[in-house]
């Protein structure tokens, strides 16, 4: 085993935002010096327990006037590379080989400059043939001209997730039905007015076997669970796209760490340091710091795995002071997890805690919810679940066609698909967003990977999987919403990215996810979508 391990905090860095107005956000964590023992958890009659959630979506992509901040938007892209090229690696040093979805792999056509071939080209095409929109100085922007206000928010110290704003009201209606049999129509008539900011305080919900994801206005997904003995709770961020659990050390007295609760392994009973094991930690922007690595009681809603391995970071990049969360809990597989180390919902179903291998997420303007061990039959219509089968147990990957108008994008063809609710959008091989936005009627080019469509009039979009792709999961047109290209504008900045993030894969973040109600088995190795209640 590694003497020395690395570790990307760069999901945990996605997920900071300020609330509206641009404070900073609000967050009831315990005191530090709380030590409340984990209760007995309270099932339900399926016998699984309800982890409320607090939920952030693309809103905080929006800047006040509802335009798109770019700003933001590429730190975030960039961030979620840094994580991917970490779990690569993970990959590579726990099971010896390389990941078939790591760079040395990649067709070069799906790389920026990589040419793209006869599709490639034919996209291109298509995009340069269609009519700039609206007057000169808006269908004039580009990335040249949003790279001076980057340059600006980064002298005035505006943090990639900094200063947000609510969505806008008046979301683009449903788009027409389209040809095709879409499985979640719901997610076309649902949120169509924005739901205000939930405070949240992890010790206010009730004792009914429930532990809230909470809303900070973007996608961010934070609950609460606790470490050691006697218990301390934790503010924690739940990522599908990684696989480890880590939170501050008492032992970090920075700016940065100061805000959150930490870990003392001298306050519990039960903590034991991993001899001959340190933590590298590294950000999204490049800054790295070091940590220890322990074992101890951790508990989910009164659910306890003992011995469980965690990362306790000694410090922490500056931008995290704001963030409201104190560590992250990876719910991939162990193969890309930087310390070697069970997840902890497998150390949870090894040890006969929960009762399925089952974990489902529900993400909404509220009430989001993280489910362990099965499925809450309130939240999803009946008969409605399909299952899809992994392509490989590293990510909770998918094979996966996407659709317009009901009909799949035959340029794109199958790929495979990241199932990912550490990140707010969905992401694309460069060539490969570009040959889906050919397809989109009315859509047009904006810079560096980010395209436009009608706010009016926006497209029917959705995503198949599995074996046969007989159904189609669709997205919202408020989920798809980036924000205007401008303030004032009628064209809308769509959630698909192309973007070189280090893996040959596309990412369904948060823009997808918040339309299905989605449940994750490390039993039968399948991800399961289903329409919402």
């Amino acid at each position: 085993m590694r003497s020395t391990l690395s570790f990307s905090l760069c999901s945990a860095l996605l997920a900071a935002t300020a609330p509206l107005g641009g404070a900073v956000p609000t967050r009831t964590p315990p005191a530090a010096s709380s030590t409340s023992s984990a209760v007995p958890p309270e099932q339900d009659a399926a016998g699984g327990i309800k982890i409320s959630l607090h939920r952030r979506g693309s809103a905080e992509l929006q800047q006040e006037d509802g335009s798109i901040d770019f700003g933001r938007s590429h730190a975030h892209l960039a961030r979620a590379r840094a994580k991917y090229v970490r779990g690569l690696e993970n990959f590579e040093l726990n099971t010896g080989e390389s990941h078939f979805l790591a760079p040395s792999f990649v067709d070069p056509t799906l790389l920026p400059g990589g040419g793209g071939g006869p599709d490639s080209r034919k996209a291109n095409e298509t995009l340069k043939r269609r009519a700039a929109w609206g007057d000169s100085t808006e269908a004039s922007l580009d990335w040249a001209g949003d790279d001076a206000k980057l340059k600006k928010r980064a002298v005035s110290g505006d943090k990639v997730f900094g200063a947000g704003s609510g969505r806008l009201h008046g979301v683009p209606p449903p788009s027409p039905a389209s040809a095709g049999p879409i499985a979640n129509r719901r997610a076309l008539e649902k949120r169509a007015v924005y739901n205000p900011k939930v405070v949240y305080n992890p010790k206010s919900g009730t004792k009914s076997g429930a532990v809230a994801l909470t809303d900070h206005d973007g996608t961010l997904y934070t609950g609460a669970l606790s470490i050691g003995t006697p218990a301390k709770t934790f503010i924690i961020d739940f990522d599908t796209g990684s696989s480890d659990l880590w939170v501050p050390s008492s032992t970090c007295t920075s700016a940065a760490c100061n805000p959150h609760t930490k870990y003392d392994p001298s306050g519990s009973t039960t903590s034991k340091v991993v001899a001959g094991k340190s933590l590298s930690v590294t950000y999204g922007d490049g800054s790295s710091t070091t940590g220890v690595v322990y074992t101890d009681t951790v508990a989910i809603s009164g659910l306890a795995a003992t011995q469980q391995t965690f990362g306790v970071a000694t410090a922490l990049s500056s931008d995290f002071a704001n963030d409201p969360y104190d560590g992250l809990m990876g719910m991939g597989y162990q193969s890309i997890s930087t310390l070697g180390a069970s997840p902890l919902f497998q150390t949870l179903v090894s040890q006969g805690k929960v009762a399925s291998g089952k974990f489902s997420f529900h993400l909404a303007d509220s009430g989001s919810e993280l489910y362990l061990g099965g499925m809450n039959s309130a939240l999803f219509t009946a008969s409605s679940t399909k299952a899809y089968p992994v392509v490989s147990q590293s990510y909770w990957l998918l094979a996966a066609k996407a659709n317009v108008g009901g009909s799949a994008v035959g340029s794109v063809g199958q790929f495979n698909a990241i199932i990912d609710t550490g990140t707010s959008v969905i992401v694309a091989p460069t060539a490969s967003a570009r040959q889906f936005w050919a397809a989109v009627p009315n859509s047009g080019v904006y810079g560096s990977g980010y395209y436009t469509y009608p706010c009016a009039a926006g497209p029917s979009i959705s995503f198949s999987f599995g074996q046969t792709f007989g159904e189609q999961w669709a997205i919202s047109p408020e989920s798809l919403n980036l924000g205007k290209v401008s303030s004032g504008s009628d064209r809308c900045v769509g959630a698909i990215v192309g973007a070189d993030i280090g893996i040959n894969a596309w990412i369904l973040g948060a823009s997808f996810l918040e339309n299905v109600y989605s449940t994750f088995d490390v039993s039968s190795n399948t991800v399961s979508f289903s329409d919402l209640a």
